[in-house]
């Protein structure tokens, strides 16, 4: 006959697996030498309860037309003519946004990810009152392998925005 201390471990073996494969999954590796962090997590928080949590649906009202292209006017928009997802090498990746929505203090993040979804990094900016536009521009390039990069927008813990864009050759970056 199995006793009532073997019949618990038996149990609490069984649901081990279980426990274990539920933990935290969403980090991502960063190349960031200045990241003191090995690992970093960019989590959507479940619920509207706890400081800084946002309703997702409120979260999308307060940016909008995200923009990725290769040179910016003095407001922090990107011309028309100057947008596009192709870049060289060394090419600056200018990312815009409206935020005339969003109040004043909010503090909007951009987070870049290259192949792989390796982390590059990331930057916060607080709107000011009166801000219409505000504007992110990647680290130096030069060093970026060929390939699929995108970039998050987040304000507070929701996800509003995702840009794709390619690191080319510079014959093809441009378009």
């Amino acid at each position: 006959m199995i006793s009532k201390k073997m019949l618990a471990l038996m149990l609490l073996l069984l649901c081990l697996p279980l426990a274990i494969a539920c933990g935290p999954k969403e980090t991502a590796e960063t190349d960031d030498p200045d990241d003191t962090a090995t690992t970093v997590s960019e989590k959507e928080k479940a619920g509207i309860n706890q400081p800084g949590d946002l309703n997702p649906i409120e979260a999308q009202t307060m940016i909008d037309d995200v923009t990725i292209g290769h040179n910016m006017n003095p407001d922090n928009t990107i011309p028309a003519d100057q947008q596009g997802d192709d870049f060289a090498p060394g090419d600056t990746v200018h990312l815009a946004m409206e935020v005339g929505d969003t109040p004043a203090g909010s503090a909007v993040k951009v987070v870049w990810f290259g192949p792989n979804e390796t982390r590059i990094g990331d930057e916060t900016k607080t709107v000011n009152a009166g801000d219409k536009y505000l504007a992110f521009h990647s680290t130096d390039t030069s060093s970026w392998a060929k390939g699929d990069y995108r970039a998050e927008v987040w304000i507070g813990d929701e996800k509003v925005n995702q840009q794709q864009f390619n690191i080319v050759d510079k014959a093809d970056a441009g378009r």
